[in-house]
């Protein structure tokens, strides 16, 4: 099925994002919008996971089963596009810049904490964290998945990744009920982050950025999470810069970001890609080949 992803590829950087009420990530988070309670337990956060996951995940195997190529394609490559976001992501991040008073409208719809107090530097440093952050969650994790898993895979991980920022909080209402969403996830993306991260290092050589003190980067980042430390720690080492979220953790040494940190990490993000899909392309051509509507269950079909 490695057409139908370039198919869908072509289908995001051209078209974007479908409009909410057909975006299947969009029906993940409503119905677990709709199924959260505070102060609920383990047993009900595995719960709102499945009936929020596995119901939207059926509805739409039914493509694999259309008999008509033409509708097949079609539906099989509008829905894995949904599985991942490039063209939003990076447009977002190019509109906050110059990092304005105006622009931290953009900068905002790209992380939870509020811009609006942050002074400029910080301002970057939040949109270069969540550039590469989501480079992980929105297109690198649902791609490997692919490659695993085929086309249910990379739906799969993008619902996972969903329930883990509908519910996946540390707080007093939701720490029990998100556990299990929060472990999926992190468990989910704990190899495309780490891959990522060895495939940004030789981006950033290619584009004459070479990382500075890597692993003592990585090591004293203070991320609690797993998984973001890595694309994070490896920006910040990469750029030259120090990526800070007040009050929770602070990456690297140096200064803050500047405008232009924001535009040459846009060239990592960029190169980074370009680097990883034709890594993904050449390992599943060797493994399933070039047609069309081949096997879609990847690397299930040797098991």
């Amino acid at each position: 099925m490695l057409p139908i992803l370039y198919l869908a590829i072509l289908f995001d950087l051209t078209l974007g994002e479908p409009p909410v009420y057909i975006h299947p990530v969009v029906w993940v988070g409503k119905i677990s919008e709709k199924m959260i309670v505070p102060y609920k337990g383990y047993l009900y956060g595995v719960f709102v996971w499945i009936i929020s996951v596995i119901p939207v995940l059926i509805l739409l195997l039914i493509p694999l089963y259309i008999p008509s190529v033409i509708i097949q394609t079609i539906l099989l490559t509008f829905f894995l596009k949904t599985s991942f976001s490039i063209k939003m992501l990076y447009e977002l991040v190019k509109k906050s810049i110059p990092v304005n008073r105006e622009n931290r409208k953009y900068a905002q719809q790209l992380v939870r904490r509020n811009v609006y107090e942050l002074d400029d530097p910080h301002v970057a440093s939040a949109v270069i964290e969540s550039l590469f952050e989501s480079l992980i969650d929105g297109i690198t994790s649902p791609i490997f998945w692919f490659l695993i898993l085929g086309y249910p895979g990379a739906l799969l991980q993008r619902f996972s990744n969903t329930m883990d920022s509908m519910v996946g909080y540390k707080t007093l209402e939701l720490q029990k009920e998100g556990w299990f969403s929060a472990k999926v996830d992190t468990i989910m993306n704990y190899i495309p982050s780490r891959l990522t991260g060895i495939l940004m290092i030789i981006a950033g050589y290619l584009l004459g950025y070479k990382p500075r003190d890597l692993c003592k980067t990585i090591k004293s980042s203070g991320i609690e999470s797993l998984n973001a430390r890595y694309p994070i720690s490896f920006a910040s080492s990469i750029l030259h810069v120090k990526l800070e979220k007040p009050g929770y953790y602070s990456v690297g040494e140096g200064n803050l970001p500047k405008e232009d940190d924001v535009r040459r990490a846009l060239r990592l993000f960029v190169a980074t890609l370009v680097l990883y899909f034709t890594l993904i392309s050449i390992i599943y051509y060797y493994l399933y080949g070039l047609s069309l509507l081949s096997y879609p269950y990847g690397l299930i079909k040797f098991i």
